[in-house]
This record gives structure tokens, sequence and C-alpha cells, in this order.
């Protein structure tokens, strides 16, 4: 297939060959033989040189992995969560994940990993439509080492939202009282101008905050997934709610726009210092502080669903502790870039924010998580 001659600058050296076959070459069988032989430059034998030779067998792959969607929810919203269940066969598998992307832009897209469930063969894993894609696709894709690639689509409806909007006024004692020293916290230099003051903290310290909420949350800990239950989440008692997720916030000094942003959990708050309890069981991830967010306590529970508890005023649980449901976990508190006091619960996918009141809603939870589990394991014990 090729021939090349090295001049070795050392003793030792490595060599990197890219090998194709000739295009005329019809591979019979589903293996081949590469051999390999090296001979040097030494008057040895005859003038010949010493000879070495090695062979190494290689399997020979032609077909795409196989790949199925057993089940997955009826229907999602932008900003919003499902579920998948699907096969995935293939005896030289390299990679299978489920590919969600913008119709109108592919190349806009996360990997969402999968779980192994149930049964050999089959995989499992929660389903995101970002608020960020204005349209949404979701497809399972599946590579083998030959590089074989299968594609499997998954039906998904689409249901409109209309996200709200509200417009907040920011006051000098905001910006003296909250801003200045979070950024100071931060060690962000600080400007002298109020409004870039306050657009440090909202855009630029915003932006450094929501990628490492993404580096805490983007976690996998199950290697297999057998059942799935979930409570509703009910992370405090006797709560108003103060402020939607996907909120679209634009905000005022002196009566003049200066800033925007997208509220990317839900706000809820009774009195001062409220009790903050564990829905589900899982295991404290994260319990540290984190900028605009303040105080902030991340729960998993499994197959990359994460909850978090940001802005409290103390913490209950250690690191790596594993809590169980209705514990105490946190109380509320005014940390970070706030003024009152509140709790923003936010719930996250394999790192991607999502719409809390859907895991607070217990209906939700059944028609969209639990019967579509229920089902996919009647068809697979077919």
């Amino acid at each position: 297939l090729i021939e090349k001659s090295i001049i070795p600058s050392e003793i030792k050296q490595k060599v990197k060959i890219d090998l194709k076959l000739p295009q005329f070459y019809t591979i019979k069988g589903d293996t081949i033989i590469l051999k390999i032989e090296a001979v040097d430059n030494s008057k040895w034998n005859y003038f010949a040189g010493n000879e070495i030779e090695k062979e190494i067998q290689i399997n020979i792959d032609t077909s795409s992995p196989n790949t199925e969607v057993i089940n997955n929810n009826y229907a999602m919203k932008r900003g919003g969560s499902g579920i998948a269940i699907v096969k995935v066969e293939d005896k030289n598998l390299k990679e299978a994940y489920i590919k969600i992307s913008q119709r109108d832009n592919e190349k806009n897209f996360i990997k969402l990993k999968l779980t192994p469930f149930y049964k050999e063969g089959y995989f499992v894993s929660f389903l995101v439509w970002p608020y960020e894609y204005s349209t949404f696709s979701a497809d399972l894709i599946a590579i083998n080492k030959a590089g074989n690639i299968s594609q499997s689509h998954i039906p998904i409806r689409w249901k409109k939202v209309k996200y709200p909007k509200a417009n907040i006024k920011i006051g000098d004692n905001f910006i003296k009282q909250i801003a200045v020293p979070l950024l100071n916290r931060v060690r962000i230099a600080v400007p002298s101008d109020a409004v870039d003051i306050f657009k440090e903290v909202n855009e630029k310290l915003r932006k450094i905050d929501e990628k490492e909420l993404y580096q805490i949350t983007n976690v996998m800990l199950d290697k297999k997934i057998d059942n799935i239950y979930i409570n509703p989440f009910r992370p405090m008692k006797g709560y108003a709610k103060k402020a939607s997720f996907g909120e679209v916030r634009t905000y005022y000094y002196q009566s003049k726009k200066i800033s925007q942003a997208i509220h990317k959990g839900l706000d809820i708050a009774s009195f001062r210092h409220a009790k903050v309890y564990a829905s589900n069981k899982g295991k404290v991830i994260y319990r540290d502080f984190v900028g605009i967010y303040g105080n902030t306590l991340a729960l998993y529970h499994l197959l990359g669903l994460v909850s978090t508890y940001s802005h409290c005023s103390g913490f209950n649980v250690d690191n790596n502790q594993f809590v169980h449901k209705g514990q105490l976990i946190a109380h509320t508190g005014s940390t970070g870039a706030v003024f009152g006091d509140h709790l923003h619960f936010g719930v996250y996918i394999q790192g991607i924010p999502v719409e809390p009141l859907e895991w607070m809603d217990g209906h939700w939870i059944k028609d969209n998580i639990t019967n579509v589990i229920i089902k996919a394991k009647r068809i697979i014990n077919r």
C-alpha cells in the first residue's frame, strides 16, 4: 500500500503513515491483515540490512449501527424537558448520543449523553429544548469504530409558549450596596460610571456565572438506570412565585434602557431565612458562592437532572453528602445580586437550564416521564 524511506535523527522515532485502500480493491471477508515490514541500512546479511515484520488483524465493518426510538414524550415547549428511550446495537459501537439542534440551523447543536437502561442495548436520556433555540429537532445518532453512522429522528410535537417580560428600574442604592461590593468580591474592576457598573454585573459577570453553572450541572453519575421515579419538586412551604423562568428582563436607569437578561430559574419567597427542603433524594455536588447567584447549592438526582438553590443565607448539608426526600438543605437569603430575601430555584439537564415549573407539576411528570418509561418497558418486554 505504501513505502517510505526514513532518515532517523534519533535511535527511536515515531512514524505516522495515513493508509487508504485503493478504490479498485475489493474486500472479501470480514477481516484484513495489515503487514508492516521495516529494514535498516546495516551492511549485515550480505548488505541486505536487518529486517523485522509484524502483522495486525483489522476487522472490516461496512454496516451501520442498528438504531430505534422505543418511546418518548409527545410534545415539548421551548425551554422545556422530556425523555426518550432508545435502542442501539453494534458490536463495534464507538459513540451514541441524542443530538438536539435548531431545525433551521443544524450546525448549532448539543449532544445529550445516553445512559444504559433496563436491558442490554437500551438507553435513556432526558431531553431538553434549550431556551436559546427558536426551533427544535431531536435525533438519535450512533457511530461505530469503522465510521458508519445511523440517525433516527425522535418525533416530538412543538408546544407554543410565550414567556413574560419585565421592566426593572435600577437605582443608585442597588449600584452602591449590591453591584459594587459584588464586583469587588469576584475581583472584577469597578468602572466609574453607574451604568457601566451595572453592565459589568448583569452582562460580564452573568456570563461567567452561567458558564460556571453549566460546568457544575453538566454531570452524569449513573452507570445504569432500571427505574425512574421523581417526586414533584417543592423546595419551600407556603411560598409565592416572584419571577418566572424565561422572563425577559429589561433594566432601566434614570428612565433609560441600559441592559437586558433572561431569567434562567424560578424565584419564590415566603419569609426571611425560610427553610429549603430536598424534594428528591440526591447527592450534593456543589456548595459555594456563584457571583450574581450568591450562595448556591446543587443536588444531583439522576440522568443528568440537577436542582439548584441560590441566594441562600446558609447551608445545612456538605459537599458529596447524600440527601433524602424532605431533608432540610438550606435557608433562603439575599446573597448575590439581589436586594430581597428569596430562593432562586433552578433545574438543569446535563448543564442546560429548563423550566422548573414542569418538574414541580406531578401531572406533568406522570404524563411526560413516568408513563413514557412504563410504556417503554412494555415494548422492551414483548
